[in-house]
């Protein structure tokens, strides 16, 4: 008796062109998400980064301020030298708007309240830092 085992050359191609419907469903799906997980890393950076200074600044005759040199990055700096500079994403851009300059006072309380703009790929946030002892928050518009 002869066995014949395999798959017919149609059973294959199905299969195929399912796989590739799968594969070509899941690319843009998978960009969307690393585009949105960017956004959300650089948010937390920028939101650490301006609590760092505030507690750095609190009780302390250092002066950090953060200034946006650019559209392009923004740096941290501890008197007159440079702690961190960051690069914002390719295709973003920060617009300091009434706020070119973030620093707090000994107290932690902000110098110059204000806002600034950032605007990324798909989104646009508003970053408003209130006068006061509070944090600066971010608003999705």
């Amino acid at each position: 008796m002869i066995y014949r085992n395999g798959f017919t050359l149609i059973e294959v191609l199905f299969v195929l062109s399912v796989l590739s419907l799968l594969i070509l469903i899941s690319a843009p799906i998978h960009f969307s998400v690393l585009d949105k997980k960017t956004e959300e890393s650089f948010l937390y950076t920028l939101e650490m980064d301006l609590l760092y200074m505030q507690t750095m600044s609190y009780n302390s005759r250092t002066n950090y301020r953060m200034t946006f040199p650019d559209q392009k990055h923004y740096v941290i700096k501890k008197n007159h030298s440079i702690i961190q500079e960051r690069e914002v994403p390719e295709g973003w851009e920060i617009d300091p708007r009434i706020l070119p300059t973030i620093s707090f006072n000994k107290d932690g309380t902000i110098r110059e309240p204000g806002t600034f703009a950032i605007q990324t790929s798909a989104n646009k946030y508003s970053v408003v830092c209130p006068l006061g002892k509070g944090r600066c928050y971010f608003a999705k518009q």
